[in-house]
């Protein structure tokens, strides 16, 4: 009998009674076409719900360049979203129910407020906020006219002084009205006198000018007006701290006012 001097070895190999079952290959995959792909990124954009605003500034951006030029329209639309883009963050941080900005072509953008603000505060939190961002684009549109010398920006930011003016209105729907909707009639009777002459008279020429949008707009703001007085919040609503008015109508005024100057400074050399 040998010596056990090594390991025993054993053999794995050993075969099945019964026979393997065929591998069927999987079908190779199709490969994904150009149209997929922007069938699929639109379909990915309409469940993230930006499919309306996306569009919608789409539509404006074209509308707006048609009708004045690429660089004025495309900025002029880029100045509004980012007026927009304030609203919306400052509904996130105050956890409303908001829609995203729909944009619609030569009257602006409109959210829809699926659930209104708690009190004035929130309303002056969430209408001021357009403005401001609205107006710091407006101010880089300047500056960026300062370095080019390109007359497009300076019309551009000439207008986005003239929006905001007439954004800062004190008088509901606008986002000044909102501001300071706790300072109630008192506002708004201001308010309805700036509209009436933000929207007729022209301070460099002097003229009086009607046309059918500005009616439009006026009616418009007119019918949100009155439905706000009919149906508007309780005396509670504008029960907030003295203090948080002081803030909100001096911020109101300080961005009036730049808009203002701004406005008469650009335009003063055309």
């Amino acid at each position: 009998m040998e010596p056990y001097d090594k390991e025993p070895h054993m053999d794995w190999n050993f075969s099945l009674d019964h026979e393997q079952e065929p591998i069927i290959p999987e079908p190779p995959r199709p490969k994904r076409s150009w149209t997929n792909s922007i069938l699929s990124f639109f379909a990915l954009l309409y469940k993230a719900k930006v499919f309306l605003a996306f569009g919608s500034l789409v539509v404006s951006m074209l509308l707006y360049g048609l009708t004045f030029g690429w660089a004025f329209g495309i900025g002029l639309a880029v100045i509004i979203a980012i007026h927009e883009s304030g609203h919306v963050l400052a509904n996130r941080i105050k956890h409303l129910d908001a829609s995203w900005p729909t944009f619609i072509p030569f009257l602006g953008a409109m959210i829809n407020l699926r659930q209104m603000p708690r009190n004035a505060d929130d309303e002056a939190f969430i209408g001021i906020a357009g403005p401001i961002f609205g107006l710091f684009a407006t101010l880089l549109t300047l500056g960026l006219y300062e370095m080019t010398q390109i007359p497009a920006l300076r019309w551009l930011a000439l207008f986005g002084f003239f929006m905001h003016i007439f954004n800062l209105i004190p008088i509901v729907p606008l986002d000044g009205g909102r501001t300071v909707s706790f300072l109630g009639w008192k506002a708004w009777i201001i308010g309805l006198l700036g509209l009436v002459v933000v929207l007729f008279y022209s301070p460099f020429t002097g003229q009086i000018h009607i046309d059918p949008l500005t009616v439009i707009i006026l009616a418009f703001i007119i019918w949100n007006f009155i439905g706000r007085i009919k149906h508007g919040p309780g005396r509670d609503y504008n029960a907030i701290p003295f203090w948080h008015k002081v803030v909100y109508t001096a911020l109101w005024a300080a961005l009036m006012i730049l808009s203002i100057v701004g406005y008469l400074i650009t335009g003063s050399g055309f």
